[in-house]
Parts: structure tokens; sequence; C-alpha cells
């Protein structure tokens, strides 16, 4: 199966994502996906599924903080994916990039 990406790696047909896509995707961007990254992998693909686009940052903050219950932030998921937590989940969540990134 051919897998057609845009030109910033995002899959063109995001019903072709599965987890062993996922990670080959973040492989040869060096990461090896871990439960934290899957955690918002998951989340942000849920949320888009919900609302038709990826969540904000303040809004993964948030659940996080649910989730967790300790006091996480940004700089948190700026660890798991350090070019961007949103953008790059989107990306190994087989989804196209949100709108608003740069």
């Amino acid at each position: 199966m051919t897998i057609e990406r845009d030109a910033d790696g995002h899959l063109s047909d995001p019903a072709q994502w599965t987890p062993e896509l996922a990670r080959r995707l973040a492989a040869e961007d060096g990461i090896e996906l871990e439960d934290g990254h899957w955690w918002l992998i998951e989340f942000v693909r849920r949320y888009h599924q919900d609302y038709g686009n990826p969540p904000l940052m303040r809004t993964l903050v948030a659940a996080l903080r649910a989730e967790r219950g300790d006091d996480v932030g940004s700089r948190d998921l700026y660890r798991l994916f350090p070019d961007g937590p949103v953008r790059l989940a989107c990306k190994y969540g087989g989804l196209p990039k949100p709108d608003w990134c740069i």
C-alpha cells in the first residue's frame, strides 16, 4: 500500500492511519513513541473526531492536568514532541496539519 503525504509529512488520507504507521512516521523523525506520546496522540485523535479540529495547547494542558492530577504544563508536552506537540500528535495520529500551525 502506498502512503501519500502532504508537504509537511501528514497523511493525505487519514483513513490509512494505523498505530504501526504512527510508529513508522515517528521513527523517521527519530522519535520512539512511549506512553506519554500515545496519550497525546490518542487525545488529539479523539478531540479531532469530536470537534473537527485539533485542540489548542491550553486544552491539552488542562486535560493532562485533569488526568495526572499534578502540576504539568506545556513544557511537559514539548518534552514529548519538541517540534510542536499538537502538530506532531496530528502528524503521527494521521490527521491533517492544524490550520493555525505555521
